[in-house]
């Protein structure tokens, strides 16, 4: 009587291959602009849905309730959706507004950077004030430096010089800064590597690409 091996248990990777044959990465989830009808990965969008009111609310997070509605994060695309009524449409009735809708993401998108930034700190991965700073840097130790967007000039360009091509961002104000840290003047700051920090990297180049900000 032949016995029959027992099949081997095949791994199932979601996502596609990586060209090297050793690591596999999950797909992306993508999702369409109202606007240009680009199909984009979400953490270039911003998803918008109508709140009980009927306003169209943004939702920068991912978590209202509701159906969403996806804009490229473009303050331009943005005030196309609203001024030719395609959240209307993509909703089915009619909505309302904000009166400032271009205030109302900033300030949100501030708030959620301050948030992901204390828990960055929360988890070890910030040092701040020029010294420390600095010191990261030249370890090589830094995946961004955070810098006040009115902080003096010679001390970011003395930083600027030890940072490589690690991301600089230029987004949050001094006293921003600070309140999320809960500390003082915060002018010079950088991240460790770690999920917090790649988090709040990625959505400081979201706010950055709504504002039309270049990130160097």
């Amino acid at each position: 009587m032949t016995v029959k091996k027992p099949k081997a248990n095949k791994k199932h990777w979601r996502g596609a291959p990586s060209p090297d044959g050793l690591s596999h990465k999950k797909k992306e989830t993508v999702r369409r602009c109202l606007v240009t009808r680009e199909t984009l990965p979400m953490n270039r969008l911003i998803r918008f849905c109508v709140s009980p009111e009927r306003m169209v609310v943004p939702d920068l997070a991912n978590k209202l309730p509701g159906r969403g509605m996806w804009v490229t994060a473009d303050r331009d695309l943005v005030e196309t959706a609203c001024g030719k009524g395609l959240f209307a449409k993509a909703a089915h009735a009619k909505v309302t507004y904000p009166e400032d809708m271009d205030g109302l993401i900033k300030s949100l998108f501030v708030k959620r950077l301050q948030s992901l930034l204390g828990l960055a700190k929360k988890a070890g991965l910030v040092v701040s004030g020029f010294e420390k700073t600095a010191e990261l840097l030249k370890k090589k130790q830094a995946v961004c430096l955070l810098e006040a967007t009115d902080g003096a000039a010679d001390g970011r360009e003395k930083l600027d010089r030890l940072r490589g091509g690690i991301p600089l961002i230029q987004i949050l104000t001094a006293d921003q800064t600070a309140e999320a840290l809960g500390a003082g003047m915060c002018v010079h700051t950088a991240l460790k590597q770690g999920g917090a920090a790649d988090l709040f990297v990625a959505e400081a180049l979201r706010f950055a690409a709504y504002c039309k900000i270049e990130l160097v």
